[in-house]
């Protein structure tokens, strides 16, 4: 996940809603079939958080991202939390949405 630095270097300036991956690209939203997107801030016991949406592209080759979008394109498959202070690894945020898609 290239964009990993620009996920964590983004987490307290995007907006709700904006994507945190990949950059938005016809060819790549159809190859990788999902996105990450900033969602809400919020604290609990002192500590910022982030939430991260996964959610599938519409036009998705893998059949079952695309009809899952197709049905609800704003649906979350699931979200990662990240602590905007210290925000886990890129293997570790990759493992998290692994574990998001092979639970579809």
């Amino acid at each position: 996940m290239n964009g990993h630095a620009k996920v964590v270097d983004s987490l307290l300036s995007a907006s709700l809603g904006d994507r945190a991956w990949p950059v938005r690209h016809d060819r790549t939203d159809k190859q990788i079939g999902i996105r990450l997107d900033f969602g809400k801030m919020f604290s609990e016991k002192g500590t910022q958080y982030r939430w991260i949406h996964v959610q599938a592209n519409k036009g998705a080759d893998q059949s079952t991202l695309r009809a899952i979008a197709q049905k609800n394109p704003h649906r979350i498959l699931g979200s990662v939390q990240l602590d905007v202070k210290a925000p886990i690894a890129q293997e570790e945020l990759l493992q998290e949405v692994r574990d998001i898609l092979e639970a579809l």
